[in-house]
């Protein structure tokens, strides 16, 4: 049987689709537009027009575009992405995807089921003029959906000719790709396996034989490939990874002198490139700097020692408010939120410095330290909570006496959690019986209305971010009470737990604030309880260290247990690619049965791909590496 003659039309020869067409049974040419003019084109029995090579769609020039549409007329099967104009489509300009998703609405491909739902991540479409288009039945269309992976179909679904995004039209040997597909795999289209049998019926159809592309690779993969080491050597490797990570993603500016970035927005482009977030926030560079310090006590790093002193004291020496009235002891949320304070944000830029303080038996910062809590409680309110947060402009002295003498009346662990957390530790190295009061005054607040405390993302959230606190809590006061209340909240988070060792996200009738519209603001990954999304920003991320602080207070093994579980869980759920800008990191949405990235993109901030410095990487490697220096450690979180 003769081979398939293709030609590829496209002005940039190398892509993720030229390369899975070079690599088909057929007998391919690649031409540039301008070459279609020269003529000679009956010797080819298809073509592949690849637009999304660029970010302006392509559009033929009228001396090219005539003997292409001459190849239409004749039957032959044409392949057409992101180009401006072919047949009697013509396309709008280019628009970004950013909250919209792929919905496979068809049956032509047999491998998919109708209803599924595939990311192109912040891609770029051309949306069709209705009028130009033909009516049939589209394969892909995009739609602005709140789900995490599937829909059922009906013909409202596909009621908006202007959203389809790949379709066969008139002539039916013409197939029209409105979206940037050309580097489909450096771009993290996804789910994997859903995107290839895509690229599977494009690249079929245009040969005319069936393509596998069961052998071909994704740009990166999730656990561990080397599961015959040990446990330990695994944790290893991965707090390796992720300290890498850190390097290699140039998170650290000068050594953490210029204190550290954000990390990684969720959109990344067709190109395959990712936004960087640059703020500098100190609750991420302070968590960084427990990372360098516990890598430091792990592996005798000095150089890590002297990156966390740095990023230390980049935070105290920039973000505390020192100005002698009622602002001092505030600390800044980010460089660019100068007057902004979120108390659950401070909590995590103070907590490893008073851990550093109690590890190495020092005081550096510690007067800060104490500073910066001390303004919180100044404005925290009767019943031990604080207002989610307090803005400069309007916190006169009348207004810090307002906080103080009425009920912040938010019992949440997202907004007062670690705060209290931070109170406790700082008890255990000062004494001041303010924070211990305070810190039990606002847990007992939230424990009172617990399990209907208030939510911002999901149940699940609030269960593990309360771990380290209750902990935290029953080390303080050594009061049965406590400690019924850290078993309580353990008991109800195991019920989420999946047999990969994650915490599925969960929220009972569903009272969480942050589940807005796609795009209209913060919102949770979590659109249906059942979905097999696990949340490594909000949620999960805290439970290492938590679980292990929780053993070392109690001495329960069952909390050792759940730190291996959960270490081991993020040991498989870290990114392995040949990107060093993702390389040994953990993005925000992890789905636990296609064990990859994805998950809603409804988040205006943080969506799926959001690699936090802190909250994630940092946390989660911290956690990590205490396990590794528990017999250095554990001791100093034991009795009274």
């Amino acid at each position: 049987m003769n081979r398939i003659k293709l030609a590829i039309i496209t002005s940039v020869p190398e892509t993720d689709l030229i390369l899975v067409l070079l690599n088909s049974e057929a007998d391919t040419t690649i031409l540039k537009p301008t070459d279609l003019r020269r003529g000679q084109l009956d010797q080819f029995d298809s073509f592949a027009i690849l637009g999304g090579t660029q970010d302006l769609p392509l559009l033929l020039d009228p001396r090219d575009r005539n003997p292409l549409e001459a190849q239409i007329k004749k039957g032959k099967k044409v392949f057409v992405e992101y180009t401006a104009s072919i047949g009697n489509v013509y396309f709008s300009k280019p628009e970004s995807t950013r909250y919209e998703r792929l919905v496979y609405t068809s049956t032509d491909i047999q491998t998919l089921e109708t209803g599924t739902v595939l990311d192109d991540q912040c891609g770029m479409r051309i949306k069709p003029h209705e009028i130009s288009c033909t009516k049939n039945t589209p394969i892909l269309q995009f739609c602005r959906i709140d789900t995490h992976d599937f829909i059922e179909v009906s013909k409202s679904t596909v009621s908006i000719i202007s959203d389809r995004a790949l379709w066969l039209d008139d002539p039916e040997n013409l197939l029209i790709c409105s979206f940037r597909l050309s580097n489909f795999k450096k771009a993290r289209y996804a789910p994997w396996p859903d995107i290839k049998n895509v690229i599977e019926f494009i690249t079929g159809w245009l040969v005319d034989k069936p393509v596998s592309l069961q052998d071909y690779p994704p740009s990166y993969e999730t656990q561990l490939s080397s599961q015959h080491s040990s446990f330990e050597n695994q944790i290893k490797e991965t707090t390796q990874q992720a300290m890498s990570w850190f390097e290699n993603a140039s998170i650290l500016v000068k050594d953490g002198k210029g204190g550290a970035i954000e990390g990684l927005g969720t959109e990344i482009h067709p190109d395959g490139t990712q936004r960087i977030s640059t703020t500098l926030r100190a609750d991420c560079i302070g968590e960084i700097s427990l990372s360098y310090l516990l890598d430091y006590m792990h592996n005798g790093n000095r150089e890590s020692l002297q990156i966390s002193d740095n990023l230390t004291d980049f935070i105290f020496e920039n973000y505390l408010c020192q100005s002698g009235d009622h602002l001092s002891g505030m600390m800044r949320w980010t460089h660019e939120a100068w007057g902004v304070c979120y108390q659950d944000d401070v909590a995590r830029a103070v907590i490893p410095q008073l851990l550093k303080c109690l590890y190495l038996k020092s005081d550096d910062h510690l007067a800060q330290c104490i500073n910066a809590l001390k303004f919180l409680t100044a404005t925290t309110g009767t019943d031990g909570t604080r207002v989610f947060r307090t803005d400069n402009l309007d916190l006169t002295p009348e207004k810090i006496n307002e906080l103080k003498e009425s009920p912040g009346d938010l019992p949440s662990a997202h907004y007062n959690a670690y705060y209290h957390a931070a109170l406790l530790l700082a008890y255990k190295l000062t004494n001041i019986e303010e924070f211990k009061t305070t810190a039990v005054t606002g847990l007992t607040t939230i424990m009172n209305v617990y399990p209907d405390t208030t939510r911002e993302q999901s149940e699940t959230q609030e269960y593990c971010r309360l771990i380290l606190p209750l902990s935290w809590l029953y080390w303080v006061t050594k009061e049965e009470e406590h400690k019924a209340w850290l078993y309580r909240v353990r008991d109800d988070l195991m019920e989420r737990m999946h047999q990969g060792g994650g915490f599925l996200e969960w929220d009972t009738g569903y009272k969480a604030s942050m589940r807005h519209a796609m795009g209209e603001g913060e919102s949770s990954l979590l659109t249906k309880n059942g979905d097999p999304v696990i949340d490594l920003l909000y949620s999960n991320n805290w439970l290492p260290m938590a679980f292990i602080q929780a053993w070392w207070i109690t001495g329960d093994e069952a909390f050792k247990e759940l730190w291996e579980e959960s270490a081991r869980f993020f040991a498989n759920a870290q990114i392995r690619s040949g990107n060093r800008l993702i390389n040994g990191a953990w993005a925000r949405a992890y789905d636990v049965t296609r064990k990859e990235v994805f998950g809603s993109p409804a988040d205006s901030g943080w969506g799926p791909w959001a690699v936090e410095s802190g909250w994630t990487v940092a946390e989660v490697t911290s956690g990590l590496y205490m396990g590794l220096v528990e017999e250095r450690l554990a001791s100093f979180h034991k009795g009274g």
